[in-house]
Formats: C-alpha cells, structure tokens, sequence
C-alpha cells in the first residue's frame, strides 16, 4: 500500500509536484499525438488535410470520453476506498470498470462507423474537408478503441499513487509515433491515412502496457488476476461511476457540441482555411490544458484519499496549492501564445492566410487565460470527493451556459473576430461561477473538518 498510504502522508507540496509531474508529462506526451499528426499532415497533405484532421478530432474524442469518463469516476471511488482502507472494495471496482469500458467500447465503436460520414457532416465537414476528414476517421477511429483502454487504466493507476508508470506508457505511446507517423506519411506514401495508422498502432501498444501493469508490475496496488468477465456487474458501482464521471463526459460532449456550432460557424464566416486555424490553435491551446489537467490529475487523488480518510485539513491545503500552481501556469501560458502566436502558427503550414488568421485568433482566445487553471482545479475538487452535481454544472458552464451563446451571438457584431472573442467572455462568466461554488465547498468542508474536531 507504499504508493497509496503517501496520499495522506507527504507534504502536500511535495506530493502534489510528484503526482502532477509525471501527469503533465504524461498528458503532454497525448498532445504530441495530435500535434504529430497535424504538422506532417500539414507539410505533406496540405491546408486541407488540416482542416480534415481538425473535424476529426472532436469526432474521435467524443468516442474516447467514453472510457475518460468511466476512468474519472471510477478512480474518484477506489481513491476514497483506498483512503479508507477498503482493498476488497477497490479492487471490485477495478474488475466492475474493465468490463464495462470492454462492452462500451465494442457499441460505440460499431456505431461511429456505421454514422461515420454523417457525423463528420455534423462536426463542420464540408464536400472540400469531408474526403480527408473520412478517410483519416475510418482508420484512427481504430486506434480510439484502445485509447478508452488507456484513458480508464491510467486515471486507476494514478489513484494508486503511481503516476510515474502513467507517463512512461504515454510517453512511449507519443514517441513512437513521433518516429512511425513520417514513414507511413512519408515513405509509405500513404498521406493522411499514414498518420491515422501510426496513431492507432502506437494507442495500441500503449494500451497493452497499461492491462500489463494490473496483472505483473510489482508496484501495482490493485490487481485484474481475478477478473471474470461472466460475472454480472455491480449495479451500485456503474451507477457512482457514472454519476460522477458523468461531469467530465458532459464537459467533452459540451466541447464537442461546441466544435459543431464553431465549425459550421467558421464556414459561414470564412470558410476552410478558418477551419484548419482553428485545428491549428486548438492543439497549441492543449499544450497549455494538458499541464493544467495534469495537475488537476496529481491534485483529485490526493483531495479523494485524504476526503475519504477523514484528513479533511490536508484536502482544504492541496486546494490551496493546487489552485496556486494551475494559476501560475495559466498566467505563463497566456504570455507565451501572445508573444509567440505568429512563430507557432508557422510551425505547422507555410499558408500565409491559415498563418495570419491563427495569429490574430489565438491573442483574442487566450485573453482570459490566468483563470483557466483556477476553473479546472474547481471541477476536479468535485468530482475528487463525489460530488457529482456540482462537477456536472462546472464541467458544463463554460461551454453550454456561456461559450456557445456566445459564439452564435458575438459574430452577428463582429463578424468572425466575434467568434474568437467569445472565448474569453465565456472563460471568465465561467471562472466567476467556478468560485462562488469552490468557495461554498470550502465552507462545507471547513464546517466537517470542525464537526470532527468535537
């Protein structure tokens, strides 16, 4: 129990730095995946290319929430069950979640395939995008059946304590394609359904290290040794894991739903090479998210261990420093895109027009950057001690309540300059509910942590 017992012992600090390390690490390793195949797509395809893998991406994403959603929730109850030393409990959990991802995984898989061509449709492919956006789908949407494996195997093991072995398997992941997506682009001669393929091998083999880990890594705490696929699943379990992972699915599915209006909007306004800048910022705004949910993923087991041990002063301390932390990344983040917006848009076309478009987008998108961090950490504190409907309305907030309104109005003023600024009026309406809620869970907290004391 070596790597869970520290979630109530270190100094929170410290902790929090060792858990979220190798998570940022880990979550950056996944960006590189994206933008991998953005870039050689770019140099070796085109502005179109772009645009397709663009379309695609929220298509794919909402296959792979999926198990992102299922590893979230579930995770939240083996971190509280290993705060309370309840092994027998956990490890039910585990065998409950495996299943359950397995039999998800095959219907959604089936359905995105036989709806491929409308759904691309839906996500804002028009008859210029829609050949490449299919043909980078069909193969890549392989390579999401195993990303639900590693989304749900790696959000268990980092509530084990043991982020390191995380980071290693998407690290490895990132670097093989980093090495097989120019062959199979390039050599092979094979273009946008070489990158797709690269893709899904590399998800492939990392999914296979992540089972590897619950059956022979010695510094497992939870193991699959006795897993039975006929015996039924736990109802009680599927329906917390749900409840509580259900705030981080809604928050993709709202994405999603967002990339819909915005795509179709962007098409409206400007057309495809609007598009392919957004897909552009996108993967340069996830370099920013990706540490941020990195450390909101060091920060949720430690907020659950300790919830669920009844430590209550030490969930009320990472609060604290994990807020501090995820702020001075947001604040570093927001004057790296300013300053270097034109360089970075650069990097992945030589269009002068996707350049110059990218480059006045992403200095109005960031605009409210220094309080994402703040946002992401306030969702995580509720799904970390299960409070489902409170993550539910924060994972939903930005998006449904102020993000799409906003990007459906502002351009009736603005045109599509009211598109981009959208985003950071709808950042901070959403970071102004984010701490009215965070500060009441504060008071609730502060109030049992009292009650304990007498």
């Amino acid at each position: 129990m070596d790597n869970a017992e520290r979630l109530g012992t270190q100094n929170i600090g410290k902790l929090l730095f060792k858990l979220s390390m190798p998570s940022i690490l880990g979550m950056l390793a996944i960006t590189i995946y994206n933008l991998t195949d953005t870039i050689f797509v770019g140099r070796g395809v085109g502005t179109l290319g772009i645009a397709g893998v663009s379309v695609s991406l929220p298509f794919l994403m909402t296959v792979t929430n999926f198990g992102l959603a299922i590893g979230i929730g579930g995770a939240s109850i083996i971190s509280r069950a290993l705060g309370a030393k309840n092994m027998a409990k956990a490890t039910e959990v585990l065998n409950n979640l495996f299943k359950l991802v397995l039999v998800l995984n095959i219907v959604l898989i089936l359905l995105a395939y036989i709806f491929i061509e409308p759904l691309l449709v839906l996500f804002g492919a028009n008859s210029e995008i829609l050949p490449y956006a299919k043909e980078y789908s069909s193969y890549a949407l392989i390579g999401s059946f195993f990303m639900n494996i590693i989304n749900l195997n790696a959000n268990i093991i980092r509530a084990e304590g043991n982020a390191k072995f995380v980071m290693f398997v998407q690290t490895f992941a990132a670097v093989l394609n980093l090495i097989i997506d120019p062959i199979f682009i390039f050599e092979l001669n094979m273009g946008i359904k070489g990158a797709a393929i690269a893709t899904s091998l590399s998800q492939a083999l990392g999914a296979i290290m992540s089972i590897w880990y619950f059956y022979r890594a010695k510094a497992r705490v939870l193991s699959m040794k006795g897993l039975s696929f006929l015996a039924p699943l736990n109802k009680v379990y599927v329906k917390e894991t749900f409840a509580i992972g259900a705030s981080s699915f809604a928050r993709h599915i709202a994405n999603s739903l967002m990339n819909i209006v915005l795509f179709n909007l962007l098409i409206q306004y400007s057309g495809s090479t609007a598009v392919a800048a957004f897909g552009v910022i996108f993967r340069l705004l996830m370099f920013t998210f990706m540490p941020l949910f990195g450390i909101n993923q060091g920060f949720m087991p430690i907020a659950g261990y300790n919830y669920g041990a009844g430590s209550l002063k030490r969930v009320l301390t990472s609060i604290r420093v994990a807020n501090l932390t995820a702020t001075l990344v947001s604040i570093l983040s927001f004057v790296v895109m300013v300053v270097f917006a034109k360089q970075l848009m650069s990097i992945f076309s030589t269009d002068q027009e996707l350049i110059d478009i990218g480059t006045h987008a992403i200095r109005i998108v960031v605009i409210a950057f220094p309080v994402i961090g703040f946002q992401i950490i306030g969702s995580g504190l509720y799904q970390a001690l299960g409070k489902a409907r409170g993550a539910i309305v924060l994972a939903l907030a930005r998006q449904v309540l102020f993000l799409i309104p906003f990007v459906i109005l502002f351009p009736l003023a603005w045109d599509i300059t009211g598109i981009w600024a959208a985003f950071p009026a709808a950042d901070f309406f959403a970071a102004g509910l984010t701490l009215v809620m965070v500060l009441i869970q504060i008071r609730n907290l502060k109030r049992e942590k009292a009650a304990l004391q007498l």
